[in-house]
Parts: structure tokens; C-alpha cells; sequence
């Protein structure tokens, strides 16, 4: 399938595995990545994204650094139950706030 085709091409490929801490937790974002394309539902915001249209976000707005920013969010996390499903909200919260995240670093290093 192609998502997962594009999951090892563009997330996952060797020229990235700085970004992990480790191949464990290399490991765990393709399972929370994957589980997250999967998922009926999520609710976020008080507004439920059902599969259909999580997987068009994840195909239309995903980019690597949205992921590498859910994991920074991940890795300050303490006494997660489901690390997996953690991580998978994480990123698709990111996903839906990334924008309103770049404009308030703007906002924070440049001075107009």
C-alpha cells in the first residue's frame, strides 16, 4: 500500500534515524504512524475526525517535522499508560496545531 511505502520513504529512511533517540523509539512513532492511519476515530477539540478524513490529513499536511515535533512533545511526557497511542495523538494533535506552531515561533524570534 502506498501509505506505507511513503512511511519508510519519507519518515523512516536512514537519513533520519538522527532524529530518533533510538531504534526502539524509531520503532514505536511507525507503530503510533500506523495506528493512527488506522484508527475509526479521534476526537480532538471537541470536533471527531473519523478514519476518512484522518487519512486525508496525514496525506494532504503531514510533513517529517510535524512528527519530529509530536515526538519532542512525546518524549516530555511522564507516566504514559499506552506510549503507542500516546504518541499517536501527539502527532496527529501536532498535525492539527502545527501552523498555529510555526506563527507563535515567528511571532517569538522575530521582532518587526
Amino acid at each position: 500500500m502506498k501509505f506505507y511505502r511513503e512511511l519508510n520513504k519519507c519518515y523512516f529512511h536512514k537519513e533520519r534515524d538522527k532524529v530518533f533517540a533510538s531504534e526502539t523509539e524509531k520503532k514505536l512513532a511507525k507503530k503510533a504512524m500506523i495506528l493512527l492511519w488506522n484508527k475509526e476515530s479521534i476526537k480532538v477539540h471537541d470536533i471527531t475526525y473519523f478514519n476518512d478524513k484522518i487519512r486525508q490529513k496525514i496525506i494532504d499536511e503531514m510533513m517529517p517535522e510535524i512528527l519530529d515535533r509530536a515526538i519532542e512533545v512525546y518524549r516530555e511526557a511522564k507516566g504514559v499508560k499506552s506510549e503507542t497511542a500516546y504518541l499517536a495523538a501527539c502527532i496527529f494533535r501536532t498535525l492539527l496545531d502545527y501552523n498555529s506552531y510555526i506563527e507563535r515561533l515567528v511571532r517569538q524570534t522575530c521582532r518587526w
